[in-house]
């Protein structure tokens, strides 16, 4: 995962929103020079992201706020004219309302912004797909409301979003992989 992540975060520049920063596992791959916010709503998750930060030197500035999506604590962080990109790395499965928050990162990302991603996606293979609905709703108790079975690649492309850059690839479930305007 980090060599992918690696080469996902190696074109940003500019101001950059994080969103499920969770334990800061992105923020070694950040560029120096840019400006991070680095978005989580788990107070747990980001004292593991504040310790990260202070172990490594990055150059990129990162301010870490801990906060849902949805809330206006967000809202007023947006930059004027927007964020350069918004960053989601296996964070979009456990979002409650994802389809309200895509419509707010539109928003958000300044014209020629892009939304980068790495997610685990919906199998489209059988059994599996199968498998996934099934041990689903258990998964979400135990994953922090994590959706095995999300079709996250089918609901960024119906929700605007544009692939410049994608690819698929399998570990124990299908990974989504992509460059989006």
């Amino acid at each position: 995962m980090e060599a992918r992540r690696k080469e996902l975060l190696r074109r940003v520049q500019g101001k950059i929103l994080e969103v499920g920063a969770g334990t800061g596992a992105n923020f070694a791959f950040y560029p120096p020079q840019v400006e991070v916010l680095a978005v989580d709503p788990s107070s747990a998750m980001l004292n593991y992201a504040r310790k990260r930060l202070s172990q490594r030197a990055t150059g990129a500035r990162i301010a870490l706020l801990e906060a849902d999506i949805g809330e206006a604590s967000v809202r007023a962080a947006v930059p004027e004219g927007g964020f350069d990109y918004i960053v989601c790395t296996l964070v979009l499965c456990s979002i409650p309302e994802v389809a309200a928050s895509l419509r707010l990162f539109r928003q958000w990302l300044k014209p020629g912004g892009q939304l980068l991603v790495i997610e685990h996606i919906q199998d489209k293979r059988q059994p599996q797909r199968w498998f996934q609905g099934v041990i689903t709703p258990v998964w979400k108790h135990l994953a922090e409301g994590c959706h095995l079975d999300r079709p996250t690649d089918e609901l960024l492309k119906a929700a605007g979003f544009r692939p410049v850059e994608e690819s698929y690839y399998y570990r124990w479930v299908p990974f989504y992989w992509a460059v989006l305007e």
